[in-house]
C-alpha cells in the first residue's frame, strides 16, 4: 500500500513540476543565425532590456509557433540564411500572425536584392552609396518613440527599405523618404518590418537613443492591440515598461560597419 501511495505522490509531483515548467516557458523569441554577424550581440541585449529573462534564443529551423512574439533578424552576412528560412516558412509565418502572433522581421542585408517578406511586402537592399544614413519618425507623437527621440543617424541607419503592400503603414523613413520601418495588423496579429542596421552602427541625434528605439520596437510589436476604430492604438502600459527597460542601463557601444 505504501508503494502505491508513493507512486501516486510521485506522479502528482511530476505533474505539478510539468505545469510549473509550462508556466515558466518564455513568451518571446529572437530568431537568427547560429552566430550573430560580426559577433555583435546588441539584439540580444535589446531583447533583455525589453523582456528581462522572458525570451528564448532560437536558430533558423527551430519551432516558433508557441511564442507570442517572434523577432527575426537577418543582418549582414547572415541574410542568405534568413531568405532561405523565409522562403521555406512564409505560409507558416503568415498563419502564425493571422492566429494572433506578433512578428518583427528586421534585416540590413548584404548581397541581396529584393526579398519577399510576408503579406506581400518586400525588402529592397540599396547600394552602398544610396543607403539611409538617417532614420526619421513618421508620427513623432507615437509611443513607439517615447524616450528614444524622433531621428537617428548611423553608418548606416539602414541598408534596406520596405516596399509596402496593403495593410502596412510607414513608421520610420530614411533621409531619402523611403520606408525603413513599417507595421500592420493582419488577422488577429501584428507585423513589423524593418531594414535597419543593428544599433551598434547607429548614433543618437540631439539626445536621441537608437538603442532605446530598438527596445521600443520590440515592446511595440509585442503589445500593440487591434484598433476598434480607424485610429492607430498605443499600448496603454508601454511607457511604464519602457522606463523599466531603460533602467537596466544596457547600452552597446556604437561602432562603424
Amino acid at each position: 500500500m505504501k508503494t502505491i501511495w508513493a507512486r501516486a505522490l510521485a506522479s502528482v509531483l511530476l505533474a505539478l513540476a510539468s505545469v510549473g515548467l509550462a508556466q515558466a516557458a518564455a513568451v518571446n523569441a529572437y530568431l537568427s543565425a547560429a552566430n550573430p554577424p560580426f559577433n555583435d550581440f546588441s539584439n540580444e541585449v535589446a531583447m533583455t532590456a525589453a523582456f528581462g529573462t522572458d525570451w528564448d534564443r532560437l536558430q533558423y529551423g527551430d519551432a516558433f509557433g508557441s511564442y507570442s512574439m517572434l523577432y527575426i533578424d537577418g543582418f549582414g552576412d547572415t541574410a542568405a540564411e534568413m531568405v532561405s528560412f523565409l522562403d521555406s516558412n512564409r505560409s507558416a509565418l503568415e498563419a502564425y500572425v493571422l492566429g494572433g502572433g506578433r512578428l518583427f522581421i528586421n534585416a540590413a542585408t548584404e548581397g541581396q536584392t529584393l526579398v519577399d517578406l510576408v503579406f506581400g511586402a518586400r525588402l529592397n537592399e540599396e547600394s552602398i552609396g544610396a543607403r539611409g544614413n538617417t532614420g526619421i519618425a513618421v508620427d513623432t507623437g507615437s509611443q513607439l518613440f517615447a524616450g528614444a527621440g524622433t531621428s537617428w543617424d548611423g553608418f548606416f541607419f539602414s541598408h534596406d527599405d520596405i516596399q509596402l503592400a496593403d495593410g502596412y503603414n510607414a513608421l520610420i523613413v530614411d533621409d531619402f523618404g523611403r520606408t525603413v520601418l513599417a507595421g500592420g495588423f493582419f488577422g488577429s496579429g501584428y507585423v513589423m518590418l524593418g531594414g535597419q542596421t543593428n544599433t551598434s552602427y547607429q548614433v543618437g541625434v540631439g539626445g536621441s537613443d537608437p538603442f532605446q528605439l530598438r527596445v521600443n520596437e520590440l515592446l511595440y510589436a509585442a503589445q500593440i492591440t487591434q484598433p476598434a476604430t480607424g485610429d492607430v492604438p498605443e499600448p496603454g502600459s508601454l511607457a511604464l515598461v519602457l522606463l523599466a527597460g531603460a533602467a537596466l542601463g544596457l547600452r552597446p557601444r556604437a561602432r562603424r560597419a
